[in-house]
């Protein structure tokens, strides 16, 4: 049996600090206790090494020689504790994952296919966060987020491109009956959707029609209220197709007009580059790129 001498683990986690620092105060604060502790346990480890470790200098300190030879040896084996901990106590525990995502893609698409999720990964629990205001990942406030966006390169993130979407315009069947041309799609409202007008226009315009108005229309904050509105009577929405998918194939919405025009974006899954590694968003995204 090898028989190992070790100092004491508090009076090498100060020493860590310090050195890396080269400050009693840095590591007081980076460790949440007072400086005069920093102190005492530097030279408590100094005690039982028989040598210095800090030279101390007016305002500063400095290594030694012995502290420049022991220091990168205890940096690392308490890096290899901290990191085979982690990866132990992610084995051992059900991993969270939150997820940014607009509430119609929520309620439309992804919820009904989560359950699918827990089948294949039981161990990541999903926690959405379907914010109506932010169409930008906001890595602050989630893990992974699953975006629309025209310009996939915002610095330190990772885009994964899950789908290209083509634009629909649907409306309910009785709509449906009275639109027999292009030039029918006039003498109905086309719904508004707050920030997302670009749609209506690109659609429009690869049916051949201009001068759409949606003044006159109720004004919605999210596909989701512009979708059931449309269901209900109210007039026309243009949406990625993969929003309307159930109800195109049960009947409540048609599409009066076909046109293959593709959203000028992508649809796509962000997170930040230093996670990629992470089993829970490996395996998140994996699930959702076999959808």
């Amino acid at each position: 049996m090898v028989r190992r001498t070790l100092p004491p683990l508090t009076t090498l986690r100060a020493f860590e600090a310090a050195a890396r620092l080269l400050s009693f105060k840095g590591a007081a604060e980076e460790l949440r206790v007072t400086q005069s502790a920093i102190s005492h346990q530097v030279a408590s480890l100094e005690r039982n090494l028989g040598r210095p470790l800090f030279r101390r200098l007016p305002g500063r300190v400095e290594l030694s020689e012995e502290g420049m030879l022991y220091f990168p040896v205890v940096q690392d084996a308490l890096d290899r504790i901290s990191l085979t901990t982690d990866l132990i106590r992610q084995s051992s525990a059900p991993a969270s994952l939150t997820l940014q995502v607009y509430v119609t893609v929520a309620v439309r698409w992804l919820i009904p296919r989560l359950q699918t999720l827990k089948e294949t990964s039981p161990e990541i629990a999903v926690s959405l966060d379907a914010s109506l205001l932010d169409w930008e990942f906001n890595p602050d406030r989630a893990d992974v987020g699953l975006i629309y966006t025209r310009t996939p390169n915002r610095p330190n993130l990772t885009y994964v491109l899950l789908r290209r979407e083509k634009l629909v315009a649907v409306c309910s069947s009785a709509i449906a009956k009275a639109i027999k041309t292009v030039d029918d799609l006039r003498h109905f409202p086309f719904l508004a959707v707050s920030g997302r007008t670009e749609d209506v226009s690109i659609w429009a315009e690869s049916v051949g029609i201009s001068g759409l108005s949606q003044k006159s229309s109720p004004l919605f904050d999210s596909n989701l209220l512009a979708i059931e509105a449309a269901v209900s009577g109210q007039g026309i929405v243009v949406v990625p197709e993969f929003l309307v998918e159930a109800d195109l194939a049960s009947g409540s919405l048609i599409v009066p007009v076909q046109s293959d025009i593709m959203q000028p974006g992508g649809w796509y899954l962000a997170y930040l580059q230093r996670r990629g590694d992470e089993k829970a968003i490996q395996k998140f995204q994996n699930w959702i790129q076999s959808l």
